[in-house]
């Protein structure tokens, strides 16, 4: 009676129940930071837009450059809770669900007698991976790029069966292209995979054309706009990124990750490259999975290694069902799945130990270099509005400093000719905050070297410094002594 009234329930009623159940359980274990520290920089830039456009608030956001279109996405965020970085949180949550549901339902309708059970483990992994909650946590890319991947294949099934060739589907199409392509490097396999499919399985040489037209229009005023592929670190060691699909990021910075860790699902993927390569070209989104693969290794970051992990999970555990029932075949069901079991086990362990790590350092309040050093400038902005003093910072990251510290902020000037003619650039700047390590700000660091007295170093950590200009709070950089050192992040005496 009980698996009659179970069966009676909608299937979309319980994903509803489980996406409730999941999303309160992150919540309610501290998986996921509630603050506005730990994002993804194009995030809190389209966060910024969102809420300064519905809110009406003029500020130097505009001036951080073109957004993905995430900002799009994000719009109920901007109309019903403008200002809340949990209601973000939990938008992010949304999505990242609604991409594991598409996957699931992918699964299923692929031919194969295991697709089933391959659908329920794989999604279920999927949802507690470490990779998995570290970007819904940061908002990054990668949950949204899973999603527009389903809604391209779910789309693309729709538009094939419709009778009309230039239809609604047609020009949501053209629009789901272009915001793919914003997002990321790997983006650009949604369009690719969608010529290829349209290449090899026509519906008509007349609509093939079409389609194609859509596509290049879609995707080359996206590219012509150089819009989006925000705070991108090119040809990153992919190994790191896969050690951190696995384990995670104690620390919360990124140099601290091991690469050797990531040679085990290195190994993995390039065996089930071997043995499902195929299968998955003859799929829209298994195409574009593949191609998202080739094409993030531009890159490949943390959202690189979230759909290695869809490939692997989606295609490699079909594999390893196979072999266990070619070693089992009379054994029973122990004998038939006691290997996948135990995989299960020992991934399923692996995932939660680093999960309730993961809790453990958010609730201790560790956070990331950049993070850190964003937070030290929160009581100087907090100073300047309690005083009625100017505050206008320039920050190489500046959508997350803004959002630190309610307060304009802008991005990095640019490198002048020497350091009279940095100082007149930066006339309104009050606070400045970059790496002088990273080689970009090779420049800036040394024209603010030549400039010293007209500077004081308010912070110098690991991630970068935090100079504060002098003239810019009516000192006179001739006359202005240094500030004497102290503890607690107090300011530094400015060295030459």
């Amino acid at each position: 009676m009980f698996e009659q009234l179970i069966k009676k329930v909608p299937l979309r009623v319980w994903a509803l129940i489980i996406m409730c159940v999941w999303g309160g359980a992150i919540l309610w274990f501290g998986l996921v930071r509630l603050d506005a520290f730990g994002l993804n920089e194009g995030a809190a830039l389209a966060l910024l837009l969102n809420w300064s456009v519905s809110d009406k608030v003029v500020s130097t956001v505009i001036a951080l450059g073109g957004p993905d279109f995430r900002a799009l996405l994000m719009t109920p965020l901007g109309i019903y809770w403008s200002g809340s970085i949990i209601a973000a949180k939990v938008f992010t949550l949304i999505i990242t669900f609604a991409a594991a549901m598409i996957m699931y339902s992918w699964s299923r309708t692929r031919s194969g007698q295991e697709d089933d059970e391959t659908a329920l483990i794989a999604t279920g992994l999927f949802l507690v991976a470490p990779v998995t909650l570290g970007l819904a946590s940061s908002i990054g890319t990668g949950p949204f790029l899973l999603l527009l991947f389903g809604l391209g294949w779910y789309l693309d099934k729709r538009y094939r069966a419709s009778e009309h060739s230039i239809s609604g589907l047609y020009f949501l199409q053209a629009l789901l292209v272009a915001i793919t392509v914003t997002l990321h490097p790997m983006g650009l396999a949604y369009p690719l995979a969608l010529a290829w499919r349209w290449y090899k399985d026509p519906k008509s040489e007349k609509q093939k054309k079409q389609v194609w037209i859509g596509i290049a229009i879609a995707t080359g005023v996206i590219l012509a706009m150089h819009t989006g592929w925000i705070a991108l670190h090119w040809w990153h060691n992919p190994l790191t990124s896969l050690t951190y699909m696995i384990l995670g990021n104690g620390t919360g910075d990124p140099a601290d990750i091991s690469p050797y860790p990531g040679l085990i699902p290195a190994i993995l993927l390039l065996v089930v490259l071997y043995k499902q390569a195929k299968f998955l070209l003859n799929d829209l989104l298994g195409t574009t999975f593949l191609l998202a693969l080739l094409l993030g290794l531009l890159v490949a970051d943390f959202n690189w290694a979230m759909i290695v992990l869809a490939i692997i999970l989606y295609s490699g555990i079909p594999l390893l069902i196979r072999v266990n029932q070619a070693l089992g075949k009379q054994a029973g069901f122990i004998g038939q799945r006691g290997l996948v079991m135990v995989a299960l086990l020992i991934t399923t362990t692996i995932f939660m130990q680093v999960d309730h790590a993961r809790a453990i350092q958010i609730a201790s309040g560790i956070m990331s270099p950049q993070d850190e050093l964003i937070e030290l400038l929160i009581p100087e902005a907090a100073k300047a509005a309690k005083n009625k003093q100017p505050f206008l910072a320039a920050s190489q990251w500046p959508a997350r400093t803004m959002l630190a510290v309610r307060a304009d902020v802008l991005p990095l000037p640019p490198a002048a000719k020497d350091g009279p003619a940095q100082l007149k650039m930066m006339k309104n700047v009050t606070h400045i905050m970059f790496n002088p390590n990273d080689p970009s700000n090779t420049g800036l660091t040394r024209n603010f070297r030549s400039i010293s007295q007209a500077t004081e170093t308010l912070a110098r950590m690991q991630a970068g410094i935090i100079l504060k200009m002098r003239n810019a709070t009516g000192k006179s950089p001739k006359t202005s002594a240094p500030a004497a050192a102290g503890k607690d992040n107090k300011p530094e005496p400015a060295k030459k």
